[in-house]
C-alpha cells in the first residue's frame, strides 16, 4: 500500500467517521423527539374535557304505571242461603245503598221471629212484675199491710225481668242484623264490574269468590312504582301527565295523592299514588300508563353526558383531571335523561373530567 493512501485512510478513521456518526445519532434523536412531541400533541387534541357542577333543575322521567279504581269492593253473602234476586249486571251504575242482591234463608227469618217473640214475652213479664212491685210500694204506706220481705222479693223479680228483657232485646237485634244481611246493598256510588252468581245459587259458603264486584271509577288511582334510587327525590310539581294506549296522543293529568314510604323487597320500588278525575268515565281501571314524572334531588346533583362514564365489567368511573394528570374516580349512576346521566362519587363543582374516556387511558397519564 502506498504511503499516501494509508495516510488518507487514517485521517478518515480519526476525524471523518466520528463526525459522521455524531451527525447520524443527532438526526435520529431529533426525529424521535419530534415524533414524541407530535404524539403528545396528537393525544392532547383528541382529549376533550368538561367542567361539572351541581344542577337542581327538574328532570323529566318516563315510568310505567297502572290505573286502579279509587274504591273497590267484593260483595259476599254473610249468611248462608239461596239467591232470590240479582238486580244488577256488569256495567250497571249504582248509587250508595241501592239493593243489589236478595237472599232467602228461612232459618234466619224463623230465628228472628223467635227472638221477637222472646222480647214480647220478656216485656210482658217485666211489666207484670213491675206492676206488682209498684202496688206493693204503694200499699206499704200503711203500717202492717206489706212485709219487708215481700217488698224486697217483688223488687228483685222486677229487676230480674228487666234484665231478661234487655237480653232478649239484644238477641233480637242480632237476629235483625242477620236478617239485614239477606239484602246486599251498594257500599258506595260505582259501577258493577263482575257478576258471579244467579238466582237459585246457594251462597255464603266462604268459597272466596264474591257475588258481585263494585268499583268507584269516578276517581282513579294512578299507581307508579318508583325505583329505589329515585325515592330520595321530590316531585317538582304536584301534578303529572300520562298517556294510555286506547287514547294515543292524548295527555291526561293526575294530582299527587300519597306515597307508600316503604320499599317493596321484591321489586325494590316505592309506590307513589296520584288521583285522576274521571267524571267523564273515559278511562278504565286496569289500564297500563306511561307517566311523565318531573322530579329533582334535594340540594341538586351532578349530571354528565353518557359518554363521560366509562363502564366496564369491573367498574363505572369517570376520568378526573387532577394537576394535569388523569385520575379514575369510581361513580354510581342514578337518573338518566336526554343523553345525560346522574353520577355520585368523589366529584365536586368545578372538577374537570374527560368527555370520552376509554380503557386504554392509564392512571396518571398527562392531560392538558
Amino acid at each position: 500500500m502506498k504511503p499516501e493512501k494509508a495516510q488518507n485512510q487514517n485521517i478518515m478513521k480519526k476525524y471523518i467517521l466520528p463526525i459522521l456518526y455524531m451527525a447520524i445519532v443527532s438526526a435520529c434523536s431529533n426525529k424521535a423527539e419530534k415524533s414524541s412531541m407530535e404524539s403528545k400533541e396528537g393525544l392532547t387534541k383528541k382529549v376533550e374535557t368538561i367542567t361539572v357542577s351541581y344542577q337542581n333543575a327538574p328532570q323529566a322521567l318516563t315510568l310505567p304505571a297502572e290505573l286502579h279504581a279509587f274504591e273497590k269492593a267484593g260483595m259476599n253473602a254473610r249468611v248462608q242461603g239461596y239467591v232470590n234476586q240479582v238486580r244488577v249486571d256488569i256495567g250497571d251504575k249504582v248509587s250508595k245503598g241501592a239493593v243489589l242482591v236478595k237472599i232467602e234463608a228461612p232459618e234466619v227469618q224463623a230465628a228472628y221471629a223467635e227472638a221477637r217473640s222472646e222480647v214480647e214475652s220478656a216485656r210482658a213479664d217485666y211489666m207484670s212484675s213491675k206492676d206488682v212491685f209498684e202496688r206493693l210500694v204503694k200499699a206499704s204506706g200503711k203500717p202492717g199491710t206489706v212485709s219487708e220481705s215481700d217488698l224486697i222479693k217483688a223488687k228483685n223479680n222486677a229487676m230480674a225481668d228487666s234484665t231478661r228483657l234487655v237480653a232478649a232485646d239484644y238477641t233480637a237485634r242480632a237476629k235483625q242484623q242477620l236478617l239485614d244481611y239477606l239484602t246486599i246493598r251498594a257500599p258506595f256510588n260505582g259501577v258493577i264490574t263482575q257478576r258471579n252468581t244467579d238466582p237459585g245459587n246457594l251462597v255464603g259458603g266462604n268459597n272466596g269468590v264474591p257475588l258481585l264486584v263494585i268499583e268507584n271509577n269516578q276517581k282513579l288511582r294512578l299507581k307508579v312504582p318508583v325505583p329505589e334510587a329515585l325515592t330520595g327525590s321530590s316531585i317538582a310539581e304536584d301534578a303529572v301527565t300520562f298517556k294510555v294506549d286506547p287514547f294515543p296522543g292524548t295527555l291526561f293529568k293526575a294530582d299527587f295523592y300519597r306515597r307508600a314510604r316503604s320499599i317493596d323487597p321484591e321489586t325494590r320500588t316505592e309506590m307513589w299514588e296520584f288521583v285522576v278525575n274521571n267524571q267523564k268515565s273515559e278511562l278504565n281501571a286496569g289500564l297500563f300508563a306511561e307517566v311523565q314524572l318531573n322530579i329533582q334531588r334535594t340540594g341538586g346533583s351532578i349530571w354528565v353526558p353518557h359518554s363521560a362514564v366509562l363502564t366496564t365489567l369491573r367498574r363505572k368511573a369517570v376520568g378526573k383531571v387532577v394537576e394535569g394528570k388523569l385520575k379514575w374516580v369510581k361513580v354510581k349512576t342514578g337518573m338518566k335523561n336526554q343523553g345525560t346521566v346522574e353520577v355520585f362519587g368523589a366529584l365536586d363543582t368545578g372538577d374537570r373530567i374527560l368527555l370520552q374516556p376509554n380503557e386504554e387511558m392509564t392512571e396518571g397519564m398527562p392531560i392538558n
